[in-house]
């Protein structure tokens, strides 16, 4: 039997969405309005980012030159200052020499300080431990002091006691001295006027100077005559004396028996 030859069949499969033949359906094309409104998109994003990234920037460039401008001003008053302090500073070598010669000479006077520090410190031991002794005399002392308060409690009644006659005996005394008051014109002491006299009352101590001062004032005057009497009387004998010793009375006084001058 004699083989026939077929040809192949070709296998045709159904896709969802396509034709009969099997071609794909084309999509649909984008159109230009819509990319250009993505890119306008993006655009504005990125120019925005960049403003705010410039204004950060420069309000730190701002902030940065004011500090910058306000450490300049102050370097400038700083440079015054340090130039004003340059002149002071020339004579500072001078001033420290002369410090360090002045400490110097102020080292060996305080050198004897630690040995008088110690004398001094065994001055006070000695004193503290007299102190101490001191505390227990007073502690005895206190007691005899207790019993002496006592005893001028009783005392201070003795001399209130006391005081009180003391005053009465000036009263009296008092009175004694002056009861009815200076005599008439005896104001000045020791002295007494013309006419001056003390009444019959006026018999206190302060009187009896006064009426002493009258009586001298009486007596002065009669002493005064008495010396000029006296003077007479002296006068008077070497008169007498001289009559006697004449040479006539002599001749009589040897007739009567003789008489001797004195």
């Amino acid at each position: 039997m004699a083989a026939t030859s077929q040809a192949p069949r070709t296998r045709q499969y159904a896709v969802r969405g396509t034709s009969a033949t099997g071609a794909m359906p084309a999509p649909p094309a984008a159109t230009g309005d819509e990319g250009t409104a993505f890119f306008s998109r993006w655009l504005k994003v990125w120019i925005a980012l960049l403003s705010v990234v410039t204004l950060v920037v420069v309000v730190y460039l701002v902030a940065i030159t004011n500090s910058l401008a306000d450490i300049n001003g102050n370097l400038g008053v700083a440079d015054e200052a340090v130039a004003g302090a340059g002149s002071d500073t020339v004579t500072l070598p001078q001033q420290v020499a002369s410090i360090n010669e002045s400490l110097a000479s102020i080292d060996p006077a305080l050198q004897p300080i630690p040995g008088q520090a110690d004398a001094i410190i065994g001055a006070l031991t000695s004193i503290d431990g007299r102190l101490a002794e001191t505390d227990a005399s007073l502690i005895d002392t206190s007691g005899s002091l207790q019993t002496t308060s006592a005893q001028l409690v009783d005392t201070s009644g003795i001399l209130v006691t006391v005081l009180g006659q003391a005053g009465d005996i000036r009263n009296t005394l008092a009175l004694a001295d002056r009861p009815n008051g200076d005599c008439a014109g005896t104001s000045t002491p020791g002295e007494a006027a013309g006419g001056a006299n003390c009444g019959g009352d006026q018999l206190g101590v302060q009187n009896i100077h006064q009426r002493v001062a009258i009586a001298n004032s009486v007596l002065r005057p009669v002493q005064a005559d008495t010396a000029n009497i006296n003077t007479n009387l002296v006068s008077v004998n070497g008169n007498l004396n001289a009559i006697c010793r004449n040479g006539t009375v002599q001749t009589l006084a040897s007739l009567n028996g003789g008489v001797a001058c004195p």
